[in-house]
Order: C-alpha cells, then sequence, then structure tokens
C-alpha cells in the first residue's frame, strides 16, 4: 500500500511515516467500523491512505493523478465517491482514533500535569460559493463583525499542555432560515446517518457542545476539566457542564449576567468595584468564591472567580471562573492557558493541511469526509512531533516532512557524480588536480546540449 507515489526509495520517507501510522493505529479497521467498506474495486483504507498523504506531495489531486497514472491504480473519480459516500460515520471514526492516539500519548504525560478537553469554534470560509449544500451566512467577530459565506467549525480537543488532539468536530450551519443560502436535496430520513448529519448542523452550538462531552464519558479522552472562551461561557453552559461531571474553567463575559455574591446577585463589575485588589503588580487582582444560577435550574454551582490583569491594557482585568474551588489562583490562570493550545491548531489546519482550499465540494457529506482527512493528518503531525521530543513546532515539522519528498535535482545529482569521479582519479590514477579538472571539462563539453543545459547554473556554481 503507497499513500503517496515517489520515484525511488531515498524519496518516500513521509509516505513510510505515515504506512506506520496507519498500520500502527489500525486505520483499516476503524474505518470498517465506520462502514468504510470496499464495495467493489479499490480497498477503502488504500483510498484513505492516498488522500491522507495527498497534502505532503506539494500537488493538488489533479496533478497527482495525471503524473503518476501508472503508480496509482485509481482515478479521480474513485475519491469523488469515497468522500461522497454518505454512510461513512466521519465522526466515529475520528472519535475512536483519537481515543487511541491519547491512550499511547497519556503514557508519555506524567500524572501530576492536568489534561483539559477544549472547546472553541472558528470559520469555515466558502466565500466564493453558492451552491453548496447548506451553505450559511455568519458574522465574523475576528474581523470587525463582517459577514462570510460558510460554516461555522467546532472542535473539543483533547490536550495535556503540550500536544493537542483533536476528538470530535461539528460542522454548524445557520439556525435562522433567512441566512441560510442553499438547502438540501437529501430525502429526510431519521434512520439514516445522511440526515442526523444534517439535523446537527441546524442545532445549537451549546447542545452540540453537550453532546461531544456526553460521547466522551468513560473514553480515554475524558478529561476532569473543560475549558472555552467567553464565548461558550454562560450559566446556562456552566451549570450543565458540571451535571455531566466535568468541572470548567473558563473566561467569562463582562456584561450584565449576575451571580450569587455575599447573598447578593451582582455582576461581575459590581463584584469587582466592592472587593479589595492586591496591590502592586500582582498576576491577579481578586479572588472571590461566587454561586452560577440560572432560573430553568433549581441548583446552584459553588465557584471560584479570578480577576486578571488585561496585558493589552493593564486598566482592564480579565475574570476566569472554575468550577474546583479547590484549585489555586495561579492553577486555575494555568489551566485556562492551555485552552489557547487550539489557536494554533486553527491556524494549522487552515494554512498547511489545506481544510478550506483542497477540495470544492458541494455534498455536505463529502465536506465532513475531508474535514476528517484533515484532522487525522493534524493528529499524525502531533504524535510525530510529541513522540520524538521534537522542540520544533508542527508547522515546522511539517515543511521537514514536505522536503523530503522533492526529488533530487539533476544539477545536484550530477554534480553528486562528477564529485565521485574526480577523488577515483585522484585515489586510482593520481592524476593532478589540473588534470583532472581538464578530464571533466572534455567530460562535459562532448555531452548533448540538451543535458548541458540543465548544467549551467550547477557548472558555474563549481
Amino acid at each position: 500500500m503507497t499513500t503517496i507515489p515517489h520515484e525511488n526509495e531515498n524519496d518516500n520517507a513521509i509516505s513510510k511515516c505515515c504506512e506506520r501510522f496507519i498500520k500502527r493505529f489500525r486505520i483499516n479497521t476503524l474505518l470498517r467500523n465506520s462502514s468504510a467498506t470496499k464495495e467493489k474495486g479499490i480497498p477503502a483504507y488504500e483510498v484513505f491512505a492516498f488522500i491522507l498523504g495527498l497534502v505532503f506531495s506539494g500537488k493538488n489531486l489533479y496533478t497527482l493523478l495525471s503524473t503518476a497514472k501508472e503508480k496509482v491504480s485509481f482515478g479521480k473519480d474513485v475519491v469523488y465517491r469515497f468522500l461522497c459516500n454518505a454512510s461513512i460515520n466521519w465522526n466515529l471514526f475520528l472519535f475512536n482514533l483519537s481515543c487511541s492516539v491519547v491512550s499511547e500519548v497519556d503514557y508519555l504525560t506524567s500524572d501530576e500535569r492536568r489534561t483539559v478537553l477544549i472547546i472553541d469554534d472558528t470559520p469555515y470560509y466558502r466565500d466564493r460559493s453558492k451552491n453548496v449544500e447548506l451553505l450559511s451566512r455568519f458574522k465574523d467577530h475576528s474581523k470587525n463583525n463582517r459577514y462570510y459565506k460558510g460554516f461555522e467549525f467546532l472542535t473539543m480537543g483533547w490536550s495535556d499542555g503540550q500536544t493537542f488532539i483533536p476528538v470530535d468536530f461539528r460542522l454548524s450551519a445557520n439556525k435562522e432560515d433567512k441566512k441560510l443560502i442553499c438547502g438540501t436535496n437529501v430525502k429526510e430520513d431519521n434512520r439514516t446517518l445522511a440526515t442526523k448529519r444534517r439535523q446537527d448542523a441546524r442545532r445549537s452550538k451549546p447542545e452540540l457542545v453537550l453532546d461531544m462531552l456526553r460521547n466522551v464519558k468513560g473514553t480515554p479522552a475524558e478529561a476532569k476539566y473543560v475549558t472555552y472562551d467567553s464565548w461558550f461561557s454562560s450559566p446556562s453552559a456552566i451549570i450543565d457542564t458540571k451535571n455531566l461531571g466535568f468541572d470548567v474553567v473558563a473566561r467569562l463575559k463582562n456584561n450584565k449576567t449576575r451571580y450569587e455574591f455575599e447573598g447578593e446577585l451582582l455582576s461581575l463589575k459590581q463584584i469587582y468595584a466592592r472587593s479589595k485588589k492586591r496591590r502592586g503588580r500582582a498576576s491577579w487582582l481578586l479572588s472571590v468564591m461566587v454561586k452560577v444560577r440560572h432560573d430553568d435550574y433549581k441548583e446552584s454551582v459553588p465557584a471560584k472567580i479570578v480577576f486578571v490583569r488585561d496585558r493589552n491594557n493593564r486598566k482592564n482585568w480579565i475574570a476566569i471562573i472554575s468550577t474546583d474551588t479547590s484549585l489555586s489562583e495561579e492553577e486555575i490562570i494555568e489551566l485556562y492557558g492551555k485552552r489557547w493550545d487550539i489557536e494554533p491548531y486553527h491556524k494549522m489546519i487552515k494554512s498547511y493541511l489545506k481544510l478550506e482550499k483542497e477540495f470544492q465540494f458541494r455534498s455536505f457529506d463529502a465536506i465532513n469526509a475531508h474535514v476528517t482527512i484533515v484532522l487525522t493528518r493534524y493528529i499524525f503531525l502531533s504524535l510525530e512531533n510529541r513522540e520524538k521530543k521534537d522542540l520544533r513546532s508542527i508547522n515546522e515539522g511539517f515543511h521537514m516532512l514536505c522536503n523530503e519528498l522533492e526529488d533530487i535535482s539533476f544539477a545536484q545529482a550530477f554534480d553528486l557524480i562528477t564529485s565521485v569521479i574526480k577523488q577515483c582519479c585522484a585515489d586510482y590514477l593520481h592524476l593532478a588536480k589540473e588534470q583532472i579538472n581538464a578530464f571533466v571539462e572534455l567530460f562535459v563539453t562532448g555531452l548533448p546540449s540538451y543535458i548541458k543545459d540543465k548544467l549551467v547554473f550547477s557548472m558555474c556554481e563549481s
């Protein structure tokens, strides 16, 4: 099984790495358990392995298939049919793979280090599309609230502060019909996976987050703490997460939301104004005990809120809440700091692993399939980076792996040959340096013109 077509044995290092990864975690079995089985012709795992390694070749699908027809036993139609297969449970495949990887990474993690589940979303752009299934219009809060076309990409990942592993994801369309640009032509049947996938796309993100947390309970990817930013830290979300058995460490919005403090319901601004702050240039300014309440819930959740000085504006503060009141202020800040692991992940899958630009599918099933393969690439790189104890970032490791695929140039090969010839002339024929150079020059002069043209730069450099 070959993941990437290569010219010679020296240029297939990344192909061998992918093959080891596939065999080690039994990708074939995971695909079969997710209903990705061979219908006819090419086995499903071969097509999956080919797409997995595609990004490292530096070529798109069309170019790679055109230049390696004799080494790839299938065409682009096989790839498209595989990705558009609506019966494959890609979320189940990614979840099982992530649990297997987390089990092995956890052996490398000290028992004293706390692991966390990180939840965050990012825009999935399809601005130039019109007829993509469930294409929606969203407001991008990171870019001056401008609107974009596409989806919201929600991820839950496991992290120990050193390695981030994506565990589950959802692609969300807009719940409002007026902001839904394109609908779906799939016949609704609640028994099918395709219908459930499209129904999940129209559900609210808090509901999807709770579903993902329920699925991770009792698995190797479970962690005691869940971290997210202020977009998910509503009182109802905190109470629901706590009721599932997880402790929350999250940033709070400085809005009108009220918390029970000293028998009164107060906003964060009011709590900060009433409390005595620490003097000097302390890393945190204030720590208070509160209760998180919501009208839809009878019970309240005790929590600790830590006010931290804002680095960007020292006159402002940031509030971080923890439902584990036994943690110290420093530990709460450290745990929330691990949430940053998901930001480089977003950058990596978009800029290097071609989340949005490798394929331009219209089928919602195919988009989900491609997202799963991109996240599998990230898991592969993250595991390589962790086990080899490489201090480089994952994106640097990505470039190094891609460089191993580059064919040695003709000029470099010729320089290698001439250097060996010169060494042999000196060692066995005992020729002087001037004689050796004259011999090589005569040899090059006698070469055909189409070969000499490729050696112009090489001869100039030598």
